[in-house]
């Protein structure tokens, strides 16, 4: 029992370690596009109330 549960959770490691290889840059990527958008309406905003 003990010998399967660690193997899954070995798996389970080894698979959040690919998926996190293969997917962080466009999730980078992504984030920064709406966090610079975001910004620039706030800006844009401040200074439209000055």
């Amino acid at each position: 029992m003990k010998f399967g549960k660690n193997m899954a959770l070995m798996a389970i490691g080894a698979g959040a370690v690919l998926a996190y290889q293969k997917y962080n840059e466009p999730v980078k990527r992504k984030m920064d596009k709406m966090v610079n958008k975001n910004v620039k309406k706030t800006n844009d905003k401040l200074e439209n109330m000055m």
